[in-house]
């Protein structure tokens, strides 16, 4: 995994940042980190198919009658193994390669009391009030292709927040594609994309084994405004 004080000369080497892209590499301590993916693994887990439910039900009681469940990294304690989840190959714009996904109508917030302040702390960085959340779960070798976010889709912003393997976020310029950014997300860490970096910059998500030694799941939190129906009116 790499560090996230490597952020600044990874950026420096490859590209620079646009004005319009706020990064903030270590918003989230480890335990807000835990308890965030917790949170969220507990969402897109009580969904899908009863068939995938039943066996991360069984990787569980098989871990827990085994000694070989401590992990050095908390975080990837708490992802199970690729097989148990029912990733997705393909979206349907082709975009975003094996994953899962859902929109958060609400946070387990009575499962997770500890979430309150964190959410609490996490909602202060939004540019506006008006929003919809999204989680993301990439598996191992997931990947978000280059693309611009939809016009007729899409507010103003959108605020990322990233749990688990560190993942490189690539800026290219539409209209000049030499300019072009790499950035370092490491887990725990929240940036924000507005105004141009949205709509005049294609925004891809490298698979992790393009740059570290072995591939990890990622789980990302998408917050964004709702577009103004009244703005093309």
């Amino acid at each position: 995994m790499l560090s996230g004080r490597l952020l600044s000369s990874l950026a420096s080497l490859r590209g620079f940042i646009p004005s319009d892209f706020q990064l903030f590499p270590n918003f989230f301590p480890l335990s807000e980190q835990t308890t965030l993916l917790s949170a969220a693994l507990h969402r897109l887990d009580a969904v899908g198919s009863r068939r995938y439910q039943r066996k991360r039900e069984r990787f569980r009681s098989s871990i827990k009658a085994s000694s070989d469940s401590n992990h050095e990294d908390p975080l990837s304690g708490l992802f199970l193994p690729d097989d148990c989840y029912e990733f997705l190959e393909g979206h349907y714009d082709g975009v975003i390669h094996n994953y899962r996904e859902m929109h958060l109508a609400s946070w387990p917030t009575t499962e997770y009391p500890e979430l309150i302040p964190i959410l609490s702390r996490l909602h202060s960085k939004l540019p506006s009030a008006d929003i919809q959340t999204h989680l993301l779960h990439l598996a191992s070798d997931g990947e978000i292709l280059p693309h611009v976010d939809n016009l007729s889709a899409s507010g103003r912003w959108i605020l990322g927040v990233s749990l688990g393997s560190d993942r490189i976020l690539r800026l290219e310029n539409c209209a000049n594609p030499d300019e072009r950014a790499e950035i370092l997300l490491p887990s725990g860490s929240l940036y924000i994309q507005s105004n141009t970096v949205r709509f005049q910059y294609k925004h891809s998500i490298l698979r992790s084994d393009t740059f570290a030694n072995g591939s990890r799941q990622r789980m990302s939190i998408m917050i964004r405004d709702l577009p103004d129906i009244h703005a093309s009116h």
